[in-house]
């Protein structure tokens, strides 16, 4: 699965050469879509530009000195209003931290955005203008890249959900499968027989598509590949349960593997904000969906890498159920 980050560039169609060579320079850190492209028909402008922010992990609007702005008897160079209005949107959806606004130089700041280091552009007519835009692309590039090492609230819940899976059942689960195999505590195994743990490895198994229920995705792979169950007895609040692979089991180590049925929370929402009234999957459906999958796979990454309880012995895989 492509773990790309995608980025929306918007402009004015004054100020969309510049936005082009922005989308143009991006191609090997990102995929970047220019404003003109993401338009569809019988959707007003901003329906169109609403719906597109679950799709998009950054944007880049370019404010380019389109228009002369009268504003307390003075005479102001400004960005269209547009620009600054898709700048807004952007931020509040994708949060302020994920979408940079690239201004012109001269261009009047909005107020309320005075404070905030902006990146500026020299003017089109400068000649170091392609010097300028070139460093402006580069910090942008790193920017992103500095920000791809991060994980944050997206604008649904995929980030926050790993987290509550990990921390949940994910570390809780191993921390007492430790305690099982240290104490030589026994496990039940298939709803009867008990068994000591020697030693065990668990893979998270992530599903490439969410358009089926999770729980048949995991009926699926028991079936067909010999799933056994597994519960363990907790000291502590709750008891969990653990589907082993019995074909990757051997010596006493056992191959745990569990599918988040969280991720059915999160198919619904993405049905949800997409309002989807038909039977099967739009390129826009299935584009969410793969963003969201990305968000959820790059966070339990993350957790379990961070983790001294789960690191060395749970793995992450995208498959195919």
């Amino acid at each position: 699965m492509d773990f790309t980050p995608k980025i929306f560039v918007g402009s004015s169609s004054e100020g969309k050469p510049v936005a082009d060579k922005i989308v143009a320079a991006m191609a090997d850190i990102a995929e970047a879509d220019i404003w003109s492209t993401i338009f569809e028909f019988n959707v007003s402008n901003y329906d169109n530009l609403q719906s597109q922010i679950p799709f998009y992990d950054y944007a880049v609007l370019v404010g380019t000195a389109d228009d002369v702005t009268i504003s307390r008897s003075k005479s102001f160079d400004t960005a269209r209003d547009n620009v600054i209005f898709e700048f807004g949107l952007f931020a509040g959806g994708l949060g302020r931290e994920k979408v940079l606004y690239v201004v012109e130089e001269g261009v009047k700041i909005p107020s309320d955005l005075s404070g905030i280091t902006l990146p500026f552009i020299p003017k089109q007519t400068d000649p170091k203008f392609e010097d300028g835009l070139n460093d402006v692309i580069c910090k942008i590039k790193k920017y992103i890249a500095d920000r791809e090492k991060t994980f944050h609230l997206s604008f649904l819940p995929s980030s926050i959900m790993a987290h509550g899976y990990f921390k949940n059942f994910v570390e809780q689960a191993v921390s007492e499968l430790l305690r099982c195999k240290n104490d030589r505590r026994p496990v039940t195994f298939n709803d009867k027989d008990e068994v000591l743990i020697k030693d065990f490895t668990f893979s998270i198994l992530i599903p490439t598509d969410l358009t089926e229920d999770m729980y048949n995705k995991i009926s699926a792979k028991r079936l067909r590949q010999g799933w056994k169950k597994v519960k363990i007895k907790a000291i502590g609040i709750r008891d969990f349960d653990f589907s082993v692979d019995v074909d990757k089991a051997s010596d006493g180590t056992l191959h745990l593997v569990d599918v988040p049925i969280t991720l059915n929370s999160l198919n619904t929402a993405i049905e949800l904000y997409s309002g989807k009234r038909h039977i099967g999957q739009t390129f826009k459906e299935a584009t969410m969906e793969r963003r969201e999958i990305r968000n959820f796979y790059r966070t339990l990454q993350y957790l379990i890498k961070k983790s001294s309880i789960t690191r060395d012995i749970v793995n992450i895989d995208l498959v195919e159920i």
